[in-house]
């Protein structure tokens, strides 16, 4: 792929990405007492738009017990704005749309998987509890099984990002 190349990731424009079953565990620290814990992390994106190496759109996280089948929490929704270089270096920021809510950051690159583009992301939080996580996030499509019921969590796609507030251009 030419390294100048900035069309060659057009095609996330509107698409719809999750964690399969494989990358779920996530990893919890607890500062206070030193003590590590496994966590579930499904994550949903919707990248909105796509234009010259640079991407937007939502995220929804929903953290959850991975010895329980019944989910606890909302999913926490935040603003995604990410690059892609044309050789496929990502970088996202995950914005909160709360005040005083931390900003995360995930690196990675675009890999081919059973010959399906697939993000390889990592990123950890940075708060007195950081959650650290990796995973390949696949591409989903309301045809897809996983559109309805997304691994991890008893919820579809569009559950997840029910009232989600998308990142707009200014019209100015």
């Amino acid at each position: 792929m030419p390294a100048s190349d900035r069309t060659t990731w057009d095609f996330l424009a509107d698409t719809y990405w999750y964690v399969t079953y494989p990358d779920l565990p996530a990893l919890k620290f607890s500062a206070s007492d030193n003590v590590l814990s496994w966590t579930g992390d499904q994550t949903v994106w919707h990248i909105s738009g796509y234009k010259n190496g640079y991407f937007w759109g939502v995220s929804s996280a929903l953290m959850f017990d991975p010895e329980s089948s019944s989910r606890t929490q909302s999913p926490n929704q935040r603003s995604l704005v990410g690059t892609v270089t044309a050789n496929g270096q990502v970088q996202i920021s995950f914005i909160g749309n709360k005040r005083f809510q931390e900003t995360v950051t995930g690196f990675g690159h675009m890999s081919k998987l059973e010959e399906q583009w697939v993000f390889q992301m990592q990123m950890a939080t940075s708060s007195d509890n950081p959650t650290l996580h990796w995973a390949n996030m696949m591409q989903t499509t309301k045809a897809d099984p996983s559109w309805h019921k997304l691994p991890g969590v008893n919820c579809s796609v569009e559950d997840m990002l029910e009232g989600a507030s998308y990142p707009q251009f200014d019209d100015k």
